[in-house]
C-alpha cells in the first residue's frame, strides 16, 4: 500500500517549473499519477483529475483557503460562508445553481451576444490602432467588467472599479496572508457596490441579467441573501480570470501568423481555435478539492479532508487523450473536452457567456486586424493559474 510519504515532492518553485510549466507537468504525468507538495496531494493523471473534479468524494477547497489566507470576522467572510463557494456537493449547492444555470446555460448566454459583440466594438474604437498599445489594460480587462456592468444595469465608467475589485479579492488564491487585509477591503467594497445595484434595479427593472436575478429572487428561488451572494459572485469571479483567458487567446493566436490568418480568412474556426488555446495553455493549470471522506486512489488512501489538486495543465497534456500534445493545432477533434470549467456540480456556471466573449474578441481582432504584431508579451504561471504579465501590440501591423 502506498503512503503519502511514498509520493515524489512537488515543488512549484523550481526553475523547471517556473520556466516550463506545462512541459514540466507533462513530465510528472509521464512519471507518476499522483505526488505532494506543500498544498497537498497532487493529480497529474487525466481520468484521476477528471473523476476527481466530478467524484462526490471531493468537495470544495473554499473554506480551507479562507483560513489559511486569515480571512478576519468580518462582512467580508461572512459572504464567503454564505456563498455557493463554501456548499459542498448537495441541495443547497444544487439548489443555489438552478437559477443561474437557467440564465446562464447555453441558450440564456447567446442572448448577450449581440451585447457583448457591441461591447467589444465600442472598447476598439477606443484603442490606438497605429501605435503600440498595452491590450491587457486597454482591451482584456476592459472587456469582461464592463460586460458585468451590462449585466448589472450599470454605467460603463463603473468598469474599472468592477476590474480593479475583481484582481484583488481573487488574490485568495495566492494563499498568502499579505494579500489579506487588501482582499478583505475589496469585498467589503464590492459587497457595497452590489447593494446600491441591486437597489438601483429594483427601482428600475429593466432587460438586464440582474433583473431576472431579481425576479428569480421574488418568486422564492433565491433569498435576498443568495441574490446579492451571487451578484458579487459574478464580479469577484469575472474579470480576472476573463481577462487572463483573453489575453493568452491572444498571445497564443497572434504569435502564429499563419495560424492568425486562416481565422480571418475563415471566422467560423474562432471557437475551434479557442478550445485548443485553453487546451494548450490554460487559465486554470489546477483546481483545488478536499476529499469528504477516506477516498482510495491508485493505491493511496487519502485520509478525510485532504486537500487536493487536479493539475489540468498535465491533463491537457496527456498523448493518451491529446496526440502530440506540445504541438498546437487549431484542427484537433473537440473530444475529449478540456478540464478550464471543471465539471458537474463543480462546473463554472459562466463558462459560456465567458466563450461568447472571447470568441467575439477574437473574431474582431483577426477580420479586423489580419497585421497585427505583437510588441511584447509575457506570462506568469502559479500552481493555481496562468497570468499574462504583459501583451503590448500595435493594432494595425
Amino acid at each position: 500500500m502506498t503512503t503519502l510519504q511514498d509520493l515524489p515532492e512537488i515543488d512549484f518553485t523550481a526553475p523547471d517549473y517556473v520556466a516550463a510549466p506545462l512541459p514540466t507537468l507533462a513530465g510528472f504525468a509521464e512519471r507518476f499519477k499522483l505526488g505532494r507538495s506543500q498544498r497537498g496531494i497532487e493529480i497529474f493523471d487525466y481520468d484521476l483529475c477528471r473523476d476527481t473534479i466530478l467524484n462526490r468524494s471531493f468537495g470544495t477547497g473554499h473554506p480551507r483557503l479562507m483560513h489559511l489566507l486569515g480571512l478576519p470576522e468580518g462582512p467580508a467572510l461572512s459572504y464567503k460562508r454564505r456563498s455557493i463557494s463554501f456548499h459542498n456537493r448537495g441541495e443547497t449547492r444544487r439548489r443555489l445553481r438552478v437559477p443561474l444555470t437557467k440564465l446562464m446555460g447555453p441558450e440564456g448566454s447567446e442572448r448577450f451576444r449581440t451585447d457583448i459583440r457591441r461591447v467589444v466594438r465600442e472598447t476598439f474604437a477606443e484603442i490606438p490602432t497605429d501605435e503600440p498599445v498595452d491590450l491587457l489594460t486597454e482591451l482584456c480587462d476592459r472587456i469582461p467588467s464592463r460586460v458585468y456592468c451590462y449585466w448589472v444595469g450599470a454605467p460603463m465608467q463603473d468598469a474599472e472599479f468592477v476590474s480593479h475589485a475583481s484582481h484583488t479579492v481573487q488574490q485568495v488564491h495566492t494563499r498568502d496572508p499579505s494579500t489579506t487585509h487588501s482582499v478583505t477591503q475589496s469585498f467589503e467594497d464590492l459587497l457595497d457596490y452590489v447593494d446600491t445595484r441591486v437597489a438601483a434595479a429594483r427601482a428600475n427593472m429593466g432587460d438586464t441579467l440582474l433583473a431576472d436575478l431579481i425576479r428569480a429572487t421574488d418568486a422564492g428561488h433565491l433569498s435576498a441573501d443568495e441574490l446579492r451572494n451571487w451578484v458579487v459572485k459574478l464580479a469577484e469571479a469575472n474579470t480576472d480570470n476573463s481577462s487572463h483567458q483573453i489575453g493568452i487567446a491572444v498571445i497564443e493566436l497572434a504569435s502564429r501568423p499563419e495560424v492568425w490568418r486562416t481565422l480571418g480568412q475563415d471566422p467560423k474556426l474562432v471557437p475551434q481555435a479557442l478550445r485548443e488555446v485553453m487546451r494548450y495553455h490554460p487559465r486554470s493549470l489546477s483546481t483545488s478539492r478536499e476529499t469528504l471522506e477516506d477516498v482510495e486512489m491508485d493505491g493511496l488512501t487519502i485520509p478525510k479532508a485532504t486537500p487536493v489538486f487536479p493539475n489540468i495543465g498535465a491533463a491537457h497534456w496527456n498523448p493518451n487523450y491529446f496526440p502530440e500534445p506540445d504541438r498546437f493545432d487549431i484542427h484537433r477533434p473537440d473530444k475529449p473536452a478540456h478540464l478550464n470549467f471543471g465539471g458537474g456540480i463543480f462546473s463554472c456556471i459562466g463558462r459560456f457567456a465567458v466563450t461568447i466573449e472571447i470568441e467575439e474578441v477574437i473574431a474582431y481582432m483577426v477580420t479586423q486586424f489580419p497585421d497585427l504584431r505583437l510588441i511584447r508579451t509575457g506570462f506568469s504561471h502559479s500552481p493555481m493559474f496562468t497570468s499574462v504579465t504583459e501583451l503590448d501590440a500595435v493594432l494595425a501591423g
